[in-house]
């Protein structure tokens, strides 16, 4: 909570609201837990600016994280990254520079993810295999090709045996021949401005038999063809077969059915947002049209052709109007679609909220005038959060049926303290299995929130690590080593090692402590650390990647601090052991808010807390101090006896009388612990 709310009491968030959270977060049921540490993945190449990692997830048991550095994409999977099979890293070459990687918009469909720009064309990402990926510019032509037309070829019949009999006169006729396929959703263009055939009027067909045969060339893809003839200067369909020739007797050319044309809005013109939205392809934003947005055709997503006349599956470029020019930053795609710029969001819509949109139903609708920044927007359940204009608030965005629009609330008001002189340049939302966003702040701050809408939670935490600060983060579904699917958040995070700055790309741990989630052995609350298992060992190596820190171990289920890594990367351990857990130590702390016991509140009045009632879970090493950690009391067992504790009741020796009367809870060994409620003796003074 802010610390401009010290003695609202009279709130009800401020009930269950808590001073200080540092490397503890909120559990959706109440409570807090210490957050778990993360495992040393690998190292980035990248040197100056950061890397920016970004998910790409097929399902939930194939998923991975691309790390973007300096014009060049890595590729991770499982806590390690893909390599060849010499064992060299697998690596695909991009146009992006590093200075421009955290500005990508990206969205997915199935195995392909669409990145863009604004200082580059729009490109693909293909996974065609596990170490085959491409990178590839979008083009936009065809996925059918034109069919050649060899001749149009008129048949005279007995027309020409008519003399001079009135309406029987020549004609030139002007044909056009289109591949189509239903497979792919797509017509092909027409050769140039086709063939003329010149025959007796057509319309003489059932008395003279002339008719005119027009031929062309197979199309690859084509499924079937369609042939077109001109009409009052409009072309319109007359026909369609499977075969590689027609014979026009005289058919009506429908003018409300016409060939495609041909459109690339595209060319030297690099869309900013993108998106997928009821079956096309939608694009956004531009330097030139910073207004505008291009939708694809129906289930064809390269395809941006329209019809003369238009017809419903068309392509859509239409320009939002608005008071300010602002560039359309990015699309989200909800029952509506999302459009949000840097002073607004408009909903896009086929005139009612479902209905599809066509290039004669379209409507742009603003929402409310509050920018977003050029942190992509995350979508969560029926809820849309995302970062004001500026930077740094948050919010959220939902659908009001009462009202008929979109509207939301400030999620960072309470905390405000977290926000404020900062910016969030990264996040994502690891919704299982404690709903936790992460997100990382511009000085390197990792905060979090965890949020479950329908149960009004909504509570911040800030988390902090050793030498270190977080940069960047992308969240992955994946497997952890007891058969469960968890939402597994990576983070780029900068250290400083044997006196050089390097970018580290770590994985959060589940916080899962074995099958049944009570073996201590398996806690793992060090950060960038490794894990042995195996014999008993009085020694563990294989931390270059840690030379010269000053770490903690988890040895058996026993916490130990203030070990250092030599320059060999080994670490002498204080006792053997089979499983050893070893990384940079963290710090947790909670601090409750002032106490109110009067009615009215009498914050003034001095308060001495004599007894602490904890309940705990699986807990050890936890302790509490009334007089700002100066004297420290173990809450259940020490860190070093190997066992876990749940509800217990401490007495805390204290002659200190304060005003405010708060609680520390520190968190400073390598092991699990979990408050779920908190009580208190207090003696109330003058």
């Amino acid at each position: 909570m802010s610390p401009s709310l010290n003695f609202r009491s009279d709130m009800e968030k401020w009930q269950s609201g808590a001073a200080a959270l540092n490397n503890f977060f909120v559990l959706v049921q109440g409570g807090i837990s210490n957050r778990p540490g993360t495992e040393y993945t690998c190292t980035s190449k990248q040197a100056g600016n950061p890397p920016k990692i970004i998910p790409f997830v097929y399902n939930n048991t194939q998923s991975y994280v691309l790390e973007f550095g300096d014009k060049y994409l890595r590729i991770i999977s499982l806590g390690a990254y893909l390599t060849n099979a010499d064992g060299s890293i697998y690596e695909v070459v991009t146009p992006y520079a590093i200075t421009d990687v955290f500005y990508l918009r990206h969205a997915q469909s199935a195995d392909v993810m669409t990145l863009t720009h604004p200082s580059y064309p729009a490109f693909n990402l293909s996974r065609l295999g596990q170490i085959d990926w491409t990178f590839e510019q979008i083009s936009y032509v065809e996925s059918v090709f034109q069919p050649i037309m060899t001749g149009a070829t008129p048949t005279n019949g007995n027309a020409g045996n008519t003399g001079t009999t009135p309406g029987i006169s020549s004609v030139t006729y002007q044909y056009i021949v289109t591949g189509v396929s239903d497979t792919l959703h797509s017509e092909s263009l027409a050769e140039g401005d086709g063939w003329n055939c010149t025959n007796y009027n057509l319309g003489y067909y059932q008395e003279y038999g002339n008719y005119n045969t027009i031929e062309w060339n197979a199309s690859q893809n084509a499924e079937y063809y369609n042939i077109y003839r001109k009409y009052a200067g409009q072309w319109g369909l007359i026909g369609t077969t499977t075969g590689l020739s027609f014979e026009d007797v005289n058919y009506s050319p429908d003018t409300e059915n016409g060939p495609p044309a041909n459109k690339n809005p595209f060319d030297g013109n690099n869309p900013v947002a993108v998106t997928y939205f009821q079956q096309r392809r939608v694009f956004a934003g531009s330097t030139a049209y910073p207004q505008t947005v291009w939708m694809s055709r129906s289930a064809n997503y390269t395809n941006f052709d329209t019809h003369t006349p238009i017809v419903d599956d068309d392509a859509i470029t239409a320009t939002i109007a608005s008071q300010q020019v602002n560039t359309i930053a990015h699309l989200v795609p909800m029952a509506d679609l999302l459009v949000f710029t840097g002073a607004g969001i408009w909903k896009v819509a086929g005139g009612q909220t479902g209905e599809a949109i066509t290039p004669s139903n379209f409507t742009a609708t603003p929402q409310m005038f509050v920018g977003c920044s050029y942190v992509q927007p995350l979508a969560i359940n029926s809820d849309v959060l995302f970062i004001e204009g500026k930077g740094s608030h948050i919010r959220d965005l939902q659908y009001d049926w009462y009202a008929s629009i979109y509207n939301g609330n400030d999620l960072s008001v309470m905390a405000d303290h977290l926000f404020y002189g900062y910016t969030i340049s990264d996040w994502g939302f690891a919704q299982f299995p404690f709903n936790l966003l992460w997100a990382c702040r511009s000085d390197g701050t990792l905060l979090g929130m965890t949020y479950l809408k329908e149960q009004n939670v909504w509570a911040w935490h800030q988390h902090s690590t050793t030498n270190g600060v977080f940069l960047s983060v992308a969240v992955v579904p994946e497997e952890n080593d007891y058969g469960a699917i968890e939402d597994v958040a990576y983070f780029v995070v900068e250290r400083t090692i044997n006196g050089s700055n390097v970018y580290y790309i770590e994985r959060l741990v589940t916080r899962q402590l074995g099958a049944a989630n009570d073996d201590i052995t398996k806690a793992w609350f060090v950060d960038c650390g490794l894990r042995y298992s195996g014999a008993s060992v009085s020694s563990v190596s294989g931390l270059t990647h840690l030379v010269g820190q000053t770490v903690s171990a988890c040895i058996d289920g026993k916490g130990y601090t203030g070990l250092t890594v030599a320059s060999d990367g080994s670490v002498a351990l204080p006792v053997a052991g089979e499983t050893v857990t070893v990384g940079l130590p963290i710090a947790a702390h909670a601090q409750t808010l002032p106490l109110d016991i009067s009615q009215p509140p009498q914050f003034a009045r001095r308060k001495r807390i004599s007894k602490v009632y904890a309940s705990l879970y699986n807990s050890a090493g936890l302790q509490v101090s009334s007089n700002g950690g100066k004297n420290l009391y173990s809450l259940g067992n020490t860190a070093t006896d190997g066992t876990m504790t749940s509800d217990y009741v401490m007495r805390i020796p204290s002659s200190i009388w304060t005003q405010k009367g708060q609680f520390d809870f520190y968190q400073n060994a390598p092991l699990p612990c979990t408050l779920t409620t908190i009580s208190f003796d207090v003696e109330e003074g003058n």
